[in-house]
C-alpha cells in the first residue's frame, strides 16, 4: 500500500505515513495527532508537499507516524478549487478552469476490498444526514463557532 493512494471523502486533510512522498516537509510546530480506527494514534510529524506522480501537486499534506496507507482528502481538494468526479471506471479531479489534472482508473484497482473507518461519534453521523454531504471536519469547525441553531459542540 506505500505506493497507492485512497481517495478518501471522509479525510480531513491529506496524509501518509511515508517519507519518500514529499518533496518538501517542514516539522509542526504543535503536538497534534490523528486517531486511527483501532484507537490507535500517529502523531503528526511534519506538513508538506507531495507531487503525485507528476500530474497532482498536494499542498498541506500530514506526515504521521505509523499511518499505513495515504490519503488523498476529498474536501481538502474542494477547499482547494479542485472539482472532483467519480464516474463509471474513474475519479476525475478538474483545476478551476476545468482542465483535466489527473485521472485515477478506478477499473485497475485490484486486491483485497477495504473500508477504511476512523468511526466519529454517532452524534456527528446523525447531524451528516440531517444536514447533508458536509465532511465531518466541517460539521466539527460548524458546531465549534455555534452557527447552526440546535447543533450541539461535537468532536470527531
Amino acid at each position: 500500500m506505500e505506493d497507492v493512494w485512497i481517495m478518501d471523502s471522509g479525510c480531513s486533510r491529506h496524509m501518509t505515513g511515508h517519507r519518500k512522498w514529499f518533496s518538501s516537509l517542514n516539522p509542526v510546530s504543535t503536538k497534534e495527532y490523528i486517531t486511527f480506527r483501532d484507537n490507535g494514534q500517529g502523531k503528526v510529524l511534519g506538513v508538506g508537499s507531495v507531487s503525485l506522480f507528476g500530474k497532482l501537486s498536494l499542498r498541506e499534506v500530514a506526515f504521521v507516524q505509523n499511518l499505513g496507507f495515504n490519503l488523498v482528502s476529498v474536501s481538502q481538494l474542494l477547499d482547494e478549487g479542485f472539482e472532483v468526479h467519480f464516474k463509471k471506471g474513474a475519479c476525475c479531479i478538474l483545476d478551476a478552469e476545468e482542465t483535466l489534472v489527473f485521472r485515477v482508473d478506478l477499473t485497475s484497482v485490484s486486491g483485497p476490498a477495504r473500508c477504511l473507518d476512523a468511526s466519529p461519534s454517532a452524534d456527528i453521523w446523525k447531524w451528516h444526514r440531517r444536514l447533508g454531504p458536509l465532511s465531518i471536519d466541517l460539521l466539527v469547525r460548524l458546531s465549534s463557532m455555534g452557527v447552526i441553531r440546535g447543533l450541539p459542540e461535537l468532536k470527531a
